[in-house]
């Protein structure tokens, strides 16, 4: 375990020093790859402030909801309900013991489920599959192309931390337990509805078609999601105003063809490398359901319908990167030469991104 801790703290130390140095290095231009982008609100001066680099993009929306709570801004405005409660929850607690300051109490909070999600994954891989060596599903995480997404102030770290344990409890058949985390892992991500998956699976292990109080468990996952619509209801009177949302923000059940410019450079590369981690998707799930666990494969299948659902390619790769089984199945790959092969690819596109977050451009 300490070398899980020991690896987590270099990694944290290699990727934000080299953050830092990307970010005071380069004099670029305004990203030009979707046409919403306009450069007043995406441009930033290079800082030595470190703690800063950790508050792009959604940063914003989930501090905006620390700050100010839930509210609206007329319909066909952005706002900030299209973003789940419990992460800023988190920070809110965290801030507060860092004098207000929540920007490093959201780093700090994103830092500590990292850890977490890093111990439980290296404990669940040695309890579950005794047959893989435990750093590896670790070492293939922290180099994943988007895994700069778990230390910055975004919900993975937390949303990823909440997967495993749920997982964790669930094949231990700790029911409820697995129960009481996809319910907190519904309040922190929308893809935590999935979380009744090895639920639902266990049970019917167990128990088969007979009822058992256990049940109740399998709906604590649908139940928190419908918390959200919810609370739409009764504070803005809109049960479907997380979906009206999301329209907003680009996002709805039809292709959306305004981020398909194939004629920009920037975006031709943006649709390139999401396709290429759709494929990446259908091919980790296809060999997950062979080579570990067809529960594994299932729940992460229900994520990456609900991804494309949205009308977009857009962010498919981070929204893989919560997807642990993933980090399961690589591990279980014994070719050197695929394994040498991943790491120095993953680690190129890793870099990557990070220079594109920290400049303000689109990184997932």
């Amino acid at each position: 375990m300490k070398k899980i801790i020991l690896l987590v703290f270099v990694w944290l130390v290699v990727v934000n020093v080299f953050a830092l140095v990307g970010f005071n290095r380069f004099n670029l231009n305004q990203d030009t790859a979707y046409q919403w982008m306009a450069w007043s609100d995406f441009s930033v001066k290079p800082s030595w402030n470190i703690i800063d680099l950790h508050n792009r993009w959604d940063s914003y929306w989930y501090l905006d909801i620390v700050q100010n709570g839930y509210y609206m801004r007329g319909a066909g405005n952005l706002a900030n309900v299209a973003f789940f409660p419990l992460y800023p929850l988190l920070i809110k607690i965290t801030g507060t013991l860092f004098l207000k300051n929540f920007v490093l109490g959201g780093w700090i909070t994103s830092i500590i489920f990292l850890f977490l999600s890093a111990i439980f994954l290296h404990k669940f891989t040695k309890e579950f599959h005794p047959k893989i060596e435990a750093k590896w599903p670790v070492i293939f995480l922290l180099v994943y192309p988007f895994a700069f997404f778990l230390n910055v102030i975004y919900t993975e770290s937390l949303f990823l931390f909440l997967s495993i344990i749920c997982f964790y409890f669930a094949l231990k058949k700790k029911l409820w337990l697995a129960g009481l985390f996809a319910f907190l892992g519904a309040l922190a991500h929308s893809n935590g509805l999935f979380l009744f998956i090895p639920i639902l699976w266990q049970y019917f292990e167990q128990y088969r078609f007979k009822i058992r109080p256990p049940i109740v468990a399998i709906l604590l996952a649908p139940l928190g999601t419908l918390s959200i619509p919810a609370y739409h209801y009764f504070k803005f009177h809109d049960f479907f105003l997380f979906f009206k949302i999301q329209t907003w923000w680009g996002r709805s059940f039809s292709i959306n063809w305004d981020h398909l410019q194939f004629f920009s450079h920037p975006s031709t590369t943006n649709i390139l490398i999401d396709a290429s981690f759709m494929l990446l998707a259908a091919i980790s799930t296809y060999f997950v359901w062979k080579k570990i666990s067809p529960m594994y494969a299932v729940y992460m299948l229900g994520t990456i319908v609900s991804a494309l659902s949205s009308g977009t390619m857009m962010s498919i790769g981070r929204y893989l990167l919560v997807l642990f089984p993933l980090y399961i199945w690589l591990a279980s790959v014994k070719n050197e030469n695929f394994r040498l092969g991943w790491l120095l690819t993953s680690a190129l596109l890793l870099a990557l991104d990070i220079i594109l977050w920290v400049n303000y451009y689109w990184a997932g």
